[in-house]
């Protein structure tokens, strides 16, 4: 039998033939179960909005005066605290808070992402044109932009607008399929304006009041992208086994308690979010009347087979859930 020394020729050749023997890796490549490399995180919206306002003029969207910075877009980027990670807040999303000021646009473009825009504190005034479609955003609204939509943003009101954006800008990286354009007049002109736009998602015209219930919405809009509303009164708690979804949750009306493993116990208020990745046990409770937005890449994992862990149980169409 030859040997591991004898050998060595031959794997030194194979490697400067960019081969690699199965038996030798160099690292895991399979494992018995999902390891997450990306950590449980929160971000306070507080904290990001006074740092928007300090930024304030000194960053602008549109030309830029004096020392002014020209940004694409006024936003902070949550980046996920993990050791090696320089951008995306869970594996496969993106998260972050945008400003945008009095008298003030942010140029149109589009890109292979999707994106979508949780309203968090919108002046009356502020829009956003999506293939030259003016549509109004409100408080607790979510704004859909599904991809290689020209969009942009626009604020005509009398103080400045706040709202969260995701985008699946890691998982389009990482599939390397990114492109994105810029409007040639900079901003695409209005050309209608529907403030019912089915892009504009309102919790308000989905939910009962005053129910426990569990949604869907988007209606596929964004095939990536899930969102689901729970819709919770006081003291009522749920528990979200392991599973391979990445989640993240947004607090929209009263404050809510998670616990995420041992990693996070923390009171979540408006504008909160926390972002939970695969593979994490994590429950919650509400500590008054709540509201709180789910967002994952739950579709993504289901379309290609790789959800595992329990599912959402919903109610049929037009009941309540009671969990």
């Amino acid at each position: 039998m030859t040997t591991h020394t004898e050998l060595s020729g031959t794997y030194e050749r194979v490697d400067s033939l960019h081969l690699m023997p199965g038996w030798a890796r160099k690292q895991r490549s399979i494992w018995p179960e999902p390891e997450p490399t990306l950590q449980p995180a929160l971000w306070r919206f507080a904290e990001a909005r006074k740092a928007l306002d300090e930024f304030g003029d000194s960053v602008t969207t549109e030309s830029p005066t004096d020392a002014a910075i020209m940004a694409e877009r006024r936003n902070l980027i949550m980046v996920n605290p993990a050791p090696g990670n320089v951008y995306a807040t869970s594996r496969n999303l993106v998260a972050a808070y945008q400003m945008i000021l009095p008298d003030e646009r942010a140029r149109t473009h589009r890109h292979s992402p999707s994106a979508l825009r949780v309203a968090l504190d919108i002046d009356p005034g502020t829009y956003t044109v999506v293939e030259g479609t003016r549509i109004a955003m409100a408080d607790r609204d979510v704004v859909l932009t599904p991809n290689w939509r020209w969009h942009g943003h626009g604020n005509e009101g009398s103080r400045p607008s706040y709202w969260i954006d995701f985008l699946d800008v890691p998982l389009v990286q990482h599939l390397e399929s990114m492109f994105i354009e810029w409007y040639e007049d900079g901003f695409q002109p209005i050309v209608r304006r529907d403030d019912e736009s089915p892009l504009r998602l309102r919790p308000g015209a989905i939910l009962d009041p005053g129910v426990s219930q569990v949604a869907d919405i988007g209606d596929g809009h964004i095939p990536s992208i899930g969102l689901q509303l729970h819709q919770m009164r006081q003291a009522e708690g749920k528990h979200r086994p392991k599973s391979t979804e990445n989640n993240h949750y947004i607090v929209l009306r009263g404050s809510v308690r998670f616990t995420v493993g041992g990693a996070i116990e923390d009171v979540l208020t408006y504008g909160d979010l926390l972002t939970v990745p695969c593979w994490h046990e994590h429950s919650w409770e509400a500590l008054e009347d709540a509201l709180v937005l789910r967002v994952s890449d739950e579709p993504v994992m289901r379309a290609l087979e790789f959800l595992r862990g329990p599912v959402w149980e919903l109610p049929p169409a037009g009941s309540a859930a009671q969990e």
